[in-house]
C-alpha cells in the first residue's frame, strides 16, 4: 500500500497535481459562492476508482471532475485522471503512471424531482494521456458509466457511487484494455 501511495508523490507529477489542486481550490471557492443560490449549475467531484483485471493488467486511480449543467438534465464534464497500472507481476514503477485529461457528457435518467432517492446519471467520457509519446502507458480512454448521487439542499457534500465500462487504447506495446470499473467519491 505504501508503494501505491508513493507513486502519487513522484517528482514528475507533483507539479501537474499542484496545478490541478490550485484549479480545484479556486473552482471549489467559486462553486461555494454560487451554491448559495437555489439551483447551482456547477459541481465538483473527486473520486477514487479501480478496474477489474484484464489481459494481466489492473488499473486504479483518482478522478477530478468539474461539471456544468446548462439545462435541467444535461451536464458537461471536464476530467483529470491520475492513474497507475499494475501488471500481473505486481511491479509498480514510474512508467506505470498516466495522467489523463479530457471531457464528457452526462444525462440524468432519473432525477431528484421525479425519484426521491436521488439522481441516476448516465455519463460518457473521453480522455487522453499527457506527457511523452514514448511512455509505455500513454493511452486514450473511453468510458460509459452510471453514477448515483443524492441532491440535498441541506448537504453540500454528497457521496457519489459509479459503475461503468472502460476501454483503453494504449499507444505503446501494452495490449488494449477492456473492463468494468467501480468509483466512489464526493460531490460538491
Amino acid at each position: 500500500m505504501t508503494c501505491c501511495i508513493g507513486i502519487f508523490f513522484n517528482n514528475k507529477y507533483i507539479s501537474i497535481m499542484k496545478k490541478i489542486g490550485i484549479m480545484m481550490l479556486l473552482c471549489m471557492l467559486a462553486i461555494g459562492v454560487k451554491a448559495q443560490e437555489e439551483r447551482c449549475p456547477l459541481h465538483f467531484e473527486g473520486s477514487f476508482y479501480m478496474g477489474v483485471s484484464s489481459k494481466d493488467l489492473t488499473f486504479m486511480g483518482e478522478n477530478i471532475d468539474f461539471g456544468y449543467s446548462p439545462i435541467n438534465r444535461l451536464s458537461i464534464h471536464a476530467l483529470a485522471h491520475s492513474e497507475f497500472f499494475i501488471p500481473k507481476i505486481g511491479a509498480i514503477i514510474d512508467s506505470n503512471i498516466a495522467v489523463n485529461l479530457g471531457g464528457g457528457i452526462g444525462y440524468q435518467l432519473l432525477n431528484n424531482k421525479n425519484w426521491r432517492m436521488g439522481t441516476l446519471e448516465l455519463r460518457g467520457t473521453l480522455t487522453t494521456s499527457l506527457g511523452s509519446s514514448s511512455s509505455t502507458y500513454k493511452n486514450t480512454s473511453y468510458g460509459v458509466g452510471l453514477y448515483f448521487y443524492k441532491h440535498s439542499n441541506a448537504q453540500r457534500f454528497q457521496p457519489v457511487i459509479g459503475i461503468g465500462f472502460n476501454v483503453r487504447n494504449f499507444h505503446g506495446n501494452v495490449p488494449n484494455f477492456y473492463g468494468p470499473y467501480v468509483s466512489l467519491g464526493i460531490r460538491f
